[in-house]
């Protein structure tokens, strides 16, 4: 398959109006994937994963899910932004929103006019660097296409050795000849990588699939190394902003009525502010004649019933519940039409 898991569970969201079970992404995964006994626990990882790479570059993460395994839990795209529509940040966050996306293309500028030995000297060493690797070790410059580099990775007792090749193009796809020639460098190294700015070809792909005895390639693209740079602020740096304070919407949209005054006659009249209920509060959860029975919880927030109730005794995870349910749009809105309705007594 040519795109990510990741991408493939957005585009699956997509077709089911943004959410669906975990247990039917799984089916259609395993489908298109060819892969029959895929686990539940990969679509977790996957969403995971993701959700940190945009965390660590500062922008929205994209999944919400439920941990309730297989059977029950769920996962849903989260929405597109949570500023009140017409508020003033609206128009920040489309601005932040278009500079991030723009600099992948100032980062591929820079990398395509960057000279090839820094490519392959000191800029490699930072990408392995912020990869986790120790002990790296830049090799002799040259333009032989042997290795630019050789690395250690260690974690815990365990050590891994890795050797490292470096290709700054940015007009030829990297053949498959060049996995080849660095996978049958001598050394004791276990894994090979290739670091470019350009794009694998599919046999480069395939033939850097791990085969028995052989050295594991492992293919860095140019979108990946834009990723990279982002996400470890390599040529790039984080700005943090000041915060931006607006108003809630409850104060935005309270209404006023007039009412007659007890103390004077029918002419005299007060304003009484009205302002309907617009958050769910955690105090409601678990009230079945003022807000939400555990019934109506467990099918809003996607938890079990016995999830629901083990959570409605323990303060620490009673505002999980809460989130779960505040997070999804129809959720919340179903939420607060069953609090209304029970409070009119209806």
């Amino acid at each position: 398959m040519g795109d990510r898991r990741v991408d493939r569970i957005v585009r699956l969201l997509q077709g089911r109006e943004g959410r669906a079970a975990i247990k039917d992404l799984l089916t259609e995964l395993r489908r298109e994937e060819d892969y029959p006994d895929l686990p539940p626990q990969s679509i977790y990882i996957a969403i995971t994963q993701e959700n940190d790479r945009l965390n660590e570059q500062g922008e929205r993460t994209r999944f919400v899910t439920s941990r309730e395994g297989e059977a029950r839990g769920w996962v849903r795209l989260r929405e597109e932004t949570e500023i009140i529509s017409g508020s003033e940040a609206t128009e920040i966050e489309r601005s932040v929103k278009k500079q991030n996306e723009d600099i992948d293309g100032d980062i591929r500028e820079w990398l395509r006019g960057m000279d090839w030995r820094t490519f392959e000297s000191t800029f490699l060493a930072r990408v392995l660097e912020a990869l986790g690797f120790q002990d790296v070790e830049i090799t002799q410059a040259t333009r032989d296409g042997g290795a630019d580099a050789r690395v250690k990775y260690r974690r815990g007792i365990v050590e891994a050795r890795a050797i490292v090749s470096a290709k700054r193009w940015t007009t030829r796809t990297v053949p498959v000849d060049e996995v080849r020639q660095l996978r049958g460098i001598k050394g004791e190294e276990d894994t090979a990588i290739i670091v470019s700015t350009g794009q694998f070809s599919s046999d480069a792909k395939s033939e850097a699939q791990p085969g028995q005895n052989q050295r594991i390639v492992y293919l860095i693209d140019g979108d990946k190394l834009v990723d990279i740079c982002k996400r470890h602020q390599i040529g790039v740096k984080k700005v943090p902003l000041p915060e931006l304070l607006v108003l809630d919407p409850e104060v935005k949209e309270v209404k006023t009525e007039r009412l007659p005054r007890p103390d004077l006659d029918n002419s005299g009249t007060v304003e009484k502010v009205a302002s309907p209920m617009r958050r769910l509060r955690d105090e409601t959860l678990g009230d079945s004649d003022q807000g939400l029975s555990p019934e109506e919880i467990a099918e809003l927030s996607g938890y079990s019933l016995g999830t629901v109730r083990s959570y409605l005794s323990d303060e620490r995870r009673l505002k999980t519940l809460g989130d779960a349910i505040r997070e999804d749009s129809q959720a919340r809105e179903k939420a607060l039409a069953i609090i209304a309705r029970k409070r009119r007594g209806n």
